[in-house]
């Protein structure tokens, strides 16, 4: 998990047709210059890249379905597709799938938020 933090607050950029940045954990933050050693107010960032985002895997999104692709695209950094179908198709018939299926049912609800939080940003 990497840390980067900005003067200007960020949300999401497209990186590619197939993928997205995503700017989540968001903080505030202090940043001083280099140049004069001033500190100003920004944000902050924490995700799998060195620029403090993380990338997702979206396609074809639009502002109709973007919610849905981002949820999507964060819960498969977790979950490849295989994992979500066996989780899922195994359900709670044992004692060892129903924890399975309890964890990932608690960060598909963490992705939900996260975000639902980057989509109300103000950029």
């Amino acid at each position: 998990m990497s840390t980067a933090s900005y003067t200007e607050r960020k949300n999401y950029v497209k990186y590619d047709n197939e993928h997205y940045l995503l700017y989540l954990n968001e903080e505030t933050a202090e940043i001083t210059s280099d140049e004069s050693n001033e500190t100003t107010e920004g944000y902050a960032y924490s995700g799998t890249e060195a620029d403090g985002g993380t990338m997702v895997e979206a396609a074809d999104v639009t502002d109709d379905n973007r919610r849905a692709k981002f949820i999507a695209g964060l819960i498969g950094v977790e979950y490849d597709m295989d994992a979500q179908v066996a989780i899922l198709a195994n359900g709670d018939d044992t004692s060892e799938h129903a924890a399975e299926l309890e964890e990932f049912a608690a960060y598909r609800a963490s992705c939900k938020t996260a975000i639902d939080e980057l989509l109300e940003r103000e950029v």
